[in-house]
Order: structure tokens, then sequence, then C-alpha cells
């Protein structure tokens, strides 16, 4: 198209306000001079680029699709772009170029609810319902999870006509699950749970409705007894999300199990549950595919919430198909299982004394789990342990988990070790675990934090070593422990050493100061002077805890002479910089406790920051002006060495200081102080 024929529209707004091309090889695919594209209109941009022969510019400009609905607005999206997209994309028989649709497909999710508001978002339902019905994988997965988005955000009224969009989300369901073809009717069973949850939250109770609903049902119903395996599969893989819609939950079932709530359910959606939506869990867990199977009993904690956790129905519905898929032939079916077993145990509501047996019975079936002879099995099932632990307590820990702990720490395959550390340390937060009692961690895990430490993959180590603060007050009887820990300060892998110094600090409050002058003091020390920059920071991190834990007094004695040997005597700038924001570190709390400086430790952190921001390195100077300022923004500096030391050097960098970085950061801190 030549220069003068090309639309001519007013400059436009928002993200192509800057004028900015395209690169040269888009834009020489284009029917535009280089010098029209900034005065072209976004839409027309938009459309040209799509039409272009160019693979590389049409996958471009799909990729802008929301872009360009922020910058012609909501009026235009929905009378010329959707319209467009419906016609010339997604309707388009022809267009069998999966990265378009793809990209489509994510894309349209990106305009609800900002740009197009959910009143208004119905006439993006029949280009998802086009897109479901792709051949290609991705493309029916990526419009499904964006129909499950859209859904939801979709409100009655707006300009609807009388009964949308609850007919045309039923129709769309009818027309997915009623295809010829199985690639519509598995992206039917995802779309069936967001437009029975719809129905729920929107539609009006009466007889059109709970029609309506009885249908959706019927509906999934025949997609779970489909002759093809690939449907059956999809059924199997939304059961649980069908579950939860049907029986009115608003959460997902392991959100429900770890708040620890008892869902409320009412009685009608329960019977539903139990004669139309049981069946189907029952018929799909033992189905001749393995593939099926897998799927539908990791749904087995959404049918026990959906059965609003009563023991008595559980125990007859979920736990026989807990059973057979512990002993299932297939090891997938049973990793699938051991993924989500706390939840599912959670879901089951065995809870009082009247249920002990039951609760051994599930815990008897973990123990199974944790021993089964495929490492994949083993490994998922022990990430486990620690809800488990919450679960049934201490009791039912001992007698079933604990025993099996030595084994798996001596399991020959790493990544059952590297879980089993990660979860045991997960058993010691309070958050997630509050069953077991010191006494049981240093009787059970004592033992196996010992090994762990000692192992010869970091990953393993790092597991214990990250998260071992959380037992500090432990490790004043945990010898062994602390004597791995002090070895591995010069351990070769980085992020050990980084993991280490973190901890020393929760060391010196378990152990006292005096063993810190001993023993941690020298490696502490080597920490500061590492040659990765984690690593010493980890020291600067700890700044703040090792106040807390010793005191003004000490911190002046036992630790700054060192700091202030190490800032005269080095060569490079990286240890200068490093001894200053631990000096500042020391004004900062220590998590939500404010730390007390002593007036003489004050005038000391203000001198040597003072002393910083002279030094010929830039970078140095900026460190030392942010840590001004954080002694500032602490209000623990008194007004007579603020105004007297602090102002007027930071107001003579501000004036004299060349680095544009070094000023800004003496202005804020400056700013900081008024």
């Amino acid at each position: 198209m030549p220069d003068e024929a090309a639309p001519l529209h007013a400059a436009v707004s928002g993200p192509l306000a800057s004028g900015s091309c395209p690169a040269l090889t888009l834009a020489r695919s284009l029917a535009y001079s280089l010098e029209s594209l900034p005065a072209i209109h976004p839409f027309d941009l938009f459309v040209a680029q799509l039409s272009s022969d160019s693979t590389e510019a049409r996958v471009d400009a799909m990729k802008k699709m929301a872009t360009v609905g922020e910058a012609i607005g909501t009026e235009d999206t929905l009378g010329r772009l959707i319209p467009y997209l419906t016609e010339h994309i997604a309707m388009n028989e022809k267009d069998d170029d999966d990265e378009i649709l793809l990209i489509l497909a994510g894309q349209l999710g990106l305009l609800v609810d900002g740009l197009v508001p959910g009143s208004q978002a119905l006439p993006l339902l029949p280009i998802l319902e086009r897109l479901c019905s792709i051949e290609e994988t991705v493309v029916r997965d990526k419009a499904v999870e964006t129909m499950s988005k859209v859904v939801p955000l979709l409100m009655p009224g707006g300009n609807y006509d009388d009964g949308q969009p609850f007919s045309l989300l039923l129709g769309t369901a009818k027309r997915l699950a009623g295809a010829d073809w199985f690639t519509a009717k598995v992206s039917a069973a995802g779309v069936l749970p967001p437009i029975y949850a719809f129905y729920n939250a929107h539609h009006p109770k009466g007889e059109s409705a709970d029609e309506a609903r009885r249908e959706l049902r019927i509906l999934f119903k025949d997609l779970s007894e489909d002759d093809t395996p690939m449907v059956r599969r999809s059924a199997a893989k939304h059961l649980g999300r069908m579950v939860e819609a049907v029986a009115g939950l608003t959460q997902t079932a392991e959100d429900i199990v770890k708040s620890g709530s008892q869902p409320v359910i009412a009685e009608d959606n329960k019977r539903l549950v139990t004669f139309e939506m049981v069946p189907i869990f029952q018929a799909l867990s033992s189905d001749e595919q393995d593939s099926v199977r897998l799927l539908a009993v990791s749904c087995a904690g959404s049918v026990g919430c959906g059965l609003a956790m009563e023991p008595g129905a559980t125990a007859e519905v979920v736990l026989p198909v807990v059973r057979g898929g512990c002993a299932d032939l297939s090891w997938r079916v049973r990793n699938n299982l051991a993924k989500v077993f706390s939840t599912v145990t959670g879901s089951l509501g065995f809870k009082g004394a009247q249920h002990n047996a039951k609760q051994s019975e599930v815990f008897l079936l973990f123990s199974g789990l944790l021993q089964d002879n495929e490492a994949e099995v083993r490994a998922v099932a022990v990430e486990n342990i620690a809800r488990m632990a919450q679960l049934g307590g201490a009791e039912l820990f001992q007698a079933h988990i604990a025993p099996l702990l030595p084994t798996l720490a001596d399991d020959l395959v790493m990544e059952v070790r590297s879980k089993l550390a990660q979860t045991l340390m997960d058993c010691c937060d309070t958050s997630i675990c509050n069953t077991l009692t010191d006494e049981i961690v240093l009787e059970e895990f004592r033992p196996l934090l010992e090994n762990f430490l000692n192992d010869e993959f970091a990953e393993v180590q790092l597991h214990i070593l990250t998260k071992l603060s959380r037992v500090s007050h432990l490790l004043g009887q945990m010898d062994v422990v602390v004597s791995s820990i002090l070895q591995m300060a010069k351990a070769q892998n980085w992020r050990v050493r980084e993991a280490v110094g973190r901890l020393l600090p929760h060391l010196a409050e378990a152990r006292g100061v005096s063993f810190f002058e001993d023993h941690l003091l020298e490696p502490w020390l080597k920490i500061m002077a590492d040659q990765v920059a984690d690593v010493r920071s980890a020291c600067v991190d700890g700044m703040p805890k090792l106040l807390s834990v010793s005191g003004s007094e000490w911190i002046q004695e036992q630790i700054l002479p060192h700091y202030m040997r190490m800032y005269e005597e080095t060569t490079t700038y990286l240890t200068r910089i490093t001894v200053l924001r631990s000096f500042a570190a020391l004004a900062e709390k220590d998590g939500e406790n404010e730390n007390n400086l002593s007036a003489p430790l004050m005038e000391q952190i203000v001198n040597i920051l003072l002393k910083g921001l002279k030094d010929r390195v830039a970078n140095v100077r900026l460190i030392s002006a942010r840590g001004l300022g954080i002694v500032t923004i602490s209000g623990q500096c008194d007004e007579a060495m603020m105004n007297g030391m602090v102002v007027p050097a930071l107001t003579e960098c501000v004036t004299t200081e060349e680095d544009i970085d070094c000023k800004y950061q003496c202005q804020l801190a400056l700013e900081s102080k008024c």
C-alpha cells in the first residue's frame, strides 16, 4: 500500500503514545512506510500485522493484543477488536497456526475484568468455545483455563438479553459435551465445574435453575462414561472441582483441610454428592486405565469435603478408594495419591477417640507409601509427614512414622533424603505442625539431623541449615549438630557457607556469647571476608540478632575491634562495604524487636559511617550514605550527634559529591531526618 493510502488517525494515547516503531523485520512485513507507523491507529496496526505473511509479525501482534485493547479502550475493544478476532481468527477454519491460537487464548483472559467489565464479557465465550475444540492440546488447555477465569467474572444483567448469560453457558456446555470429536469433550469436562459454580452463585432458585444444574451433572456423568480414555481422563482430572461445585464449596479441599474448618453443606447438595458424584468417583477410581485412576484417586479429598467430612460417609465411600489406591499395581496411581495424602486424611474427618481405629488404619496406609518400592512414591509421601503429624498428633506419629525415619534418612535416592530433611524441619515450624514436643524432636530428629549435615549432597545439608533456626532453643542439647555446623563454615559450596553464616547468631543465642567468643568468632570473621557477596551478606543480616543476644557492650568489645582492623587493613573496597553495612545493620530491628543501642556504640557507628563517606571509591561512599539514612530512621541517634555530625556531613556531600547516586542517597538520608 503506498504511503498516501495509509489510513490517518489522531495521535494515540496509552502504551503507543511514545511513537516507537516495531523492529525493522516486523515493520518491513507491513504495508506501511516506517515514517507513517507512529501515526497509525493501534487497531489498524494490529490488523495489518495479523494479516501479514510473516509468522513473526503475526505472533508479535497477538502477544500485544491486550496492550492494543488498553490503547483503543473498552468501547472499541468490544465493537471492533473482539468481532475481528471472532471472524478472522477464532472462527477461521483454515487458520491452523496453533501458536497464534495459543497466545489468543491467553490474551483473552487478560481483558477481563480490567478492560472488559464482567457484565460485557459475554462476546468472548464464542471465541473460547471455538478454541476449546482445537485439536492441539496446549491450545485447548489454555482456552479451558481462560474460560474458568472468565466465567466467574460474568455478571447477570448488563447488555445481555433475558436469560443470558445462563442460556449461553448451558448451550456452550451442551455443544462441547455433545461434539462428535473427542477434543471438544475433553475441554467440556474442564468447563462444566465453573459453569455449575456460576449457576450456584448467580442463578435464582427455581425449577429452571434446578433443571439446568441437573443437565450439567448429566453431561459430566456422560463424559465420565465415555468410550474414549482421554475423555474419561479429563473427567477424572476435573472431578474434584465438579464435586466442590455441586457441594457448593467456595474453597478447595486443600484450603479447607489446612484451615482446619468444617465445611457447611446444605442437605440437598450433600445428597447430590452422595447419589450422583460418588458413583462417578468410584467408577473412575476403578477404571481399567491407570491414567484415569491416578487422576480420580487424587480427588478423594474433594469428595471427603463434599460429604461434609462426616466420618460415617467418608469411611464408606472414600476410605475404600484410599485402600485401593495405596495397593494399586500402578506406581503412578500410588504416586498421585501420595501427593495429596494429607489432604485426603484431613477430609475423612476421623477425629476423636471414637475414630481412633480408622485414623490408625489411615496412618498404616501412609506408612506403606513411605516404604514403597518406587523412590518417586517415597519422595512425595515424605513431603506429607509434617501435615500428617499435625493431623494425627504425637501418638500416631511415634507409632507409625517415627520408626521409619532412620530407614528413610539412609535412603539410597538423594531426592528422598532431601525431601525428608525438608519435612523434618517443617515439623519444627509451629505454623505447620505444633503437635510434636521438644522431647520428641530431640529423641527422634537429633540423630537424623546429625546424619543430614554430613550428607554428601549440599541440597540435603541446605534443607537443614536454612531452617535450623526453628530449633535454635534446642541447639544447646545438640553437640554433634553444632560441631558439624562449625566444620561446614569451610564448605566448598558457597550456599552452605551462607547458611552457616545466617545460623551462627542463633548458635550464640543457644550456647551463650562465651561459646561464640571461643568457637564461633573465627568462622564468623572468615565468612565476613568471603569471596562471595551473598555469604558476606549473611553476616551483615545477622548483626541485629547478634546484638539482641549479646548487648551493646559485648559488641563493642569483642566484634567491632575486629571489624575496624578489617576496614583499615583491607586492600579491597568490597570488604570496606561489608564492614560499613554491618555497622549500619546494628541500627535495624531484630525481626519485630527494637534493639537498644548504647550511646557509645551509636557514636562508633556514626564515626565509621562518616569516615566511609569520604572514601575514594564511590560505591563505599554510597553505602555510607545509605547507612546514615538507616541510623536516621532508627531514631536512636541523639539530636546533638545528629545535628552536630550527621546532618553537616550529609549536607556537604550533597553539595560537593560528584557521583549522582551518592548524592541521591545523601538527599534521601537528609529527607528521612525531616
